[in-house]
Parts: C-alpha cells; sequence; structure tokens
C-alpha cells in the first residue's frame, strides 16, 4: 500500500478505532501508475508531459485515499492550480497513457500520497479566538476554515466596533487559514448589526449572556436575512424571556444554526435539544459532550462556572449551572449525530470546547456508536464514517454558506486539503494544505540527513511564514461588505470567500444527515425520546484516538 496506495476491495482500519473503510473504487491505472522516484515513472516524456504548468497543474497529490463527503471514497491523484482543485482523477502525460484526467507537467510539484487518505480541511463554525495561538491548534488538527467569535483576551461573543474589527481583520492577515468573523447580535437595533456587516463579519451570534430575546433574535434574522449570512443561535438557558416554544415562534421558520444543542454548553434548559429534528433549525454540538463519556458531567459544570463568571462557593450559581447539565441529554445527543439528525459538530474553543479536538472527538463519537449500533454494511463502516466526515466538512459550510468554496474535494473547490496516515486518522494530519500550498505538516530532525528522521514534529511549513498566510487564506465575509471594498480606495488584498444560500438551505439538505423528526425531553430532563422512543446509551469507558496519539 505504501508504494502504490491501496486496490479496490482493500480495507483500512482507521487510527486506534473500530471503523473499517472499504476502498470501493481506485482509477483505472493499475500497472501504469503516475510514481516519482528512482526508475519510477514520473520522468519527462513517460508520466510527466513536457508542458507549462498552464497546460497541466501546479499541484498533484498521487494516488492518495480520497474521501470526499459526497463522492466517496476513492483511490485517485488530486490537480490544483492556483490554489484551487482542477480535477481528481487519473494523473499522468496524456501522450503515452490513456484516460488521464491530470496532465502532470515538468514543473509539476508532486506531493506523494500513496497509502495517506486525503479529506477536505474541516471547518469549525464556533471558536473564540481569545489567543492567536487557537489558530496553531485548529490547523495542527486539520481545520482550515475558522469562524471566530473575537480577536483577544476580550470578553465578545461576537463583535461589534468596526474599528475592533478592522485591526482584527489586519492581524488574521499572518493566519494560514480561511477566517471568518462573527458580530454580536445582542441588539434591538438593526443598525448596530449594520455597522458589524460593513465591516466584514460574515454572520451574527446571538448569546444568551448578552440577550437571547424576541427582539434580539428577530433583529438579527431580519438583517441577516437581508444579507445573506446566518445567524449562530445561543439560546436562553434560564427561560427567563423565551422557552423553546418561545424561540421557535420568534424563528416563525427562518433558519438558524442552533449552537450545542445538546445544552451543557448553554441554551434552554432542559429541553433546547428539542429544537434538533426541526427543518429549519440546523443543530449543531460542541465537542466537549463527544462522545458522551463518564467525566462528561463532571468536567461541564467546571466550565460552565468559570466561563460564565459563576461562583463554585455561591449556592445559586451552583443551581444555575447544575440546570444545565444532564447525562440523558449528552446521551442522547451523541445518537442523534449517528441517526442523521444533527449534522455538524464543532469545538467551541476557549470558551467550553478544545480547538483542536473537533477532529478526533467527531471520529472517536463514530467509533463508540460503532459499538453500540454496529453497521449493516458486512465489512466495511464506510457510510457511518461518510457520515461523520461531513459533521466537520460540507455540513458546516452549507450552513454557513461556504459550500461553493470549501468542504469537498472536488473540481472548482479551493484547495484545502489535509492529508493523514491511516494509523493516526483524526488524531494528527500528516500535512495540510491551504489554498494548494503546504502550511501545516510533519517534518523531522532539520539536522538529519533525511527528512523522516525522528523526532518528528507537526508545526508550520512555509505557507505559514512570511506574506504567505495572506496569499492563501481567505477572509469570509458577507455580499455587501465585498461590494463596498470593490469600490472603495482600498480593497481587500487578500482572498475572499463570500457567504452566500445562509438564507434558504434547511436541515434536510444537509449532507449524509437530514433526517427530521420530533425530540421530546421531559420537564426534569430525566428522559429524552426520539419519535416517541427512547433514545440514548450508556457513557463511553475507551475513548479512540487520545492516549494514543497524545501524553
Amino acid at each position: 500500500m505504501s508504494g502504490y496506495g491501496p486496490s479496490a476491495g482493500d480495507v483500512v482500519a482507521l487510527g486506534g478505532t473500530s471503523l473499517r473503510m472499504r476502498i470501493p473504487d481506485r482509477v483505472a491505472d493499475s500497472g501504469d501508475e503516475f510514481h516519482v522516484g528512482f526508475a519510477k515513472t514520473g520522468r519527462d516524456g513517460i508520466g510527466l508531459a513536457p508542458v507549462t504548468t498552464r497546460e497541466s497543474c501546479d499541484v498533484v497529490i498521487t494516488n492518495v485515499i480520497v474521501m470526499d463527503p459526497i463522492d466517496g471514497i476513492r483511490v485517485a491523484s488530486i490537480g490544483m492550480r492556483e490554489g484551487r482543485i482542477t480535477g481528481v482523477g487519473r494523473a499522468g502525460n496524456p501522450a503515452v497513457s490513456d484516460s488521464v484526467d491530470i496532465i502532470v507537467g515538468s514543473g509539476t510539484v508532486v506531493i506523494d500520497g500513496e497509502g495517506l487518505i486525503a479529506t477536505p480541511g474541516g471547518i469549525d463554525t464556533h471558536v473564540h479566538a481569545l489567543a492567536p495561538r487557537v489558530f496553531d491548534a485548529e490547523i495542527a488538527s486539520g481545520v482550515t476554515t475558522v469562524l471566530a467569535q473575537e480577536a483577544g483576551p476580550v470578553w465578545g461573543v461576537g463583535l461589534g466596533s468596526p474599528w475592533f474589527l478592522g485591526i482584527a481583520r489586519g492581524a488574521l492577515e499572518g493566519i494560514p487559514l480561511n477566517v471568518g468573523l462573527l458580530g454580536r447580535a445582542s441588539s434591538s437595533r438593526r443598525s448596530v448589526l449594520e455597522d458589524a456587516i460593513d465591516a466584514h463579519v460574515c454572520g451574527f451570534k446571538v448569546h444568551e449572556d448578552t440577550g437571547a430575546t424576541l427582539m434580539t433574535i428577530d433583529t438579527a434574522l431580519r438583517v441577516a436575512d437581508d444579507i445573506d449570512v446566518q445567524v449562530a443561535l445561543h439560546t436562553d438557558g434560564l427561560n427567563e424571556t423565551l422557552s423553546v416554544a418561545d424561540t421557535l415562534a420568534v424563528l416563525d421558520g427562518r433558519v438558524a444554526h442552533a449552537f450545542h444543542v445538546e445544552g451543557g454548553g448553554g441554551g434552554h434548559a432542559p429541553d433546547v435539544l428539542t429544537l434538533a429534528g426541526r427543518d429549519h433549525v440546523i443543530a449543531s454540538s460542541t465537542n466537549p459532550t463527544l462522545p458522551f463519556g463518564r467525566n462528561a458531567a463532571a468536567e461541564t459544570l467546571d466550565m460552565v462556572l468559570f466561563c460564565h463568571g459563576l461562583a463554585a462557593d455561591r449556592e445559586s450559581d451552583l443551581q444555575i449551572a447544575r440546570a444545565r447539565i444532564r447525562e440523558t441529554t449528552m446521551a442522547a445527543e451523541n445518537a442523534l449525530h449517528d441517526m442523521g439528525v444533527i449534522p455538524i459538530t464543532s469545538s467551541d474553543a476557549l470558551g467550553m470546547g478544545r480547538a483542536g479536538e473537533t477532529w478526533w472527538r467527531t471520529f472517536a463519537m463514530a467509533d463508540a456508536q460503532s459499538r453500540l449500533a454496529p453497521s449493516e454494511d458486512a465489512g466495511d463502516d464506510n457510510a457511518r464514517i461518510l457520515r461523520y466526515l461531513a459533521k466537520i466538512t460540507i455540513n458546516p459550510a452549507l450552513a454557513h454558506g461556504l459550500a461553493h468554496e470549501v468542504g469537498r474535494l472536488a473540481a472548482g473547490f479551493r484547495a484545502d486539503i489535509v492529508l493523514w496516515d491511516p494509523c493516526s486518522f483524526a488524531a494528527k494530519p500528516q500535512l495540510v494544505l491551504v489554498g494548494g500550498y503546504p502550511a501545516w505538516g510533519v517534518t523531522g530532525d532539520p539536522n538529519a540527513t533525511i527528512d523522516g528522521a525522528e523526532p518528528l514534529r507537526l508545526s508550520e511549513q512555509f505557507g505559514a511564514l512570511g506574506t504567505a498566510p495572506r496569499l492563501l487564506g481567505a477572509l469570509v465575509t458577507n455580499q455587501r461588505a465585498a461590494a463596498l471594498a470593490d469600490v472603495a480606495p482600498t480593497s481587500l488584498d487578500r482572498p475572499v470567500i463570500i457567504t452566500r444560500g445562509c438564507r434558504s438551505v434547511r436541515g434536510s439538505q444537509m449532507v449524509r444527515h437530514g433526517v427530521l423528526g420530533t425530540v421530546s425531553v421531559s420537564p426534569d430532563g430525566a428522559d429524552v425520546t426520539w419519535e416517541g422512543e427512547p433514545v440514548g446509551g450508556p457513557p463511553a469507558d475507551h475513548v479512540p484516538l487520545s492516549r494514543l496519539h497524545y501524553w
């Protein structure tokens, strides 16, 4: 497998999980694979076509296991030009090989993909960027697109000051990621939100700590409908101004992205989970409760107290914190993920979540659920693997209007690609490409004679240095601000991703998910049902992709 990659029918184990991925297809290149190295086919006139990169591609990843949330799994090569994917298929020289999809020219940069897995870069829609190092943790985990709510050690839950947003945008030019900023939407006046729109926010955050009331939610939705951005909703955990029924009445069929819908991270207690399964509410989870483990409830209490300014020695604070924590809803949340009801995972980095753990916690949850409900497909877990891949790639892109640019490995999309060794899949990436260029990856001792000499280190690459981040990473913005920038004296001097389709997207459109139905939670939070049937499961005692890879 290390020489040419797996063949059709081979089964690949994913890290320390119980998940088994079967290779259903490989491009038709058996015996004639493009391969670089001594005495290999990657030579001029054989595998290399004597043409310029204008006629071929800038970069090619060869013979890699391509894992796309829509197209599925196969072994192929990926061609890129000027930061975008040009094709996924057979690589080589059409003058000597048949059915070549990707022309490899004499000037093409070759990345050996044999034996590795390629996925789209992860998309984390819930990040409190209280420090620049949060972005290091994100990219080092395989995330290439981040939607952040702060820019520094400040209390934000969304940003509103155009001056502050302008400084933040300048700082983000040094980050080798696609980054968008969410505006604070806890205002009953739309002019406050429009100021943030003109300062390039890519969506809004309504948060209970600054007011998730009838007026703030309605105002945010009205502005979002006009501009075509998404509203991230952290509902009223005290049920002080609105209940779940009231929030649904305010939404009135208008779409919103409901953050940490289980409730431990915040929201209507004890029944915020009942927002899941509705077509106009796109539900997501944050990673501390993924997978549901035996220590999840105890850890969540400490996080609630710290993150929300509560005191452990004050009984009233303890009571409202404990009201948010229910093992029954945590267990149900994990089951609803596996059923295809909850379509998105995210971190809630530094705000009750871990920036660098969304990939591995997503697939650790897949492992835990596979043990509770084994796959019906004999011999592989492909359907489950692709369902969980969609949670961190295409579905967050769909929810926030980014799916025309990121979230897939397909022609025309940004070449934000993560390469994984199967033995560390979802735990530690081997190489992260942003805009088709190596930005983060594994290298060995720099004084060694070969690049794989230990100690191996996962760290920044050339795409993270100098002016490269500004050329590679995109600013996620909105249509109105982008139009203003085009006519302004100084336009945006970096790539942009402009949100679109945010207001028409629905839960039923979530890839490999879209299951709609009724979640019910008893008044005391002790029982959760799906369509009238109990839903949940025991906490996991064993969590893969953790101690084996981190110590």
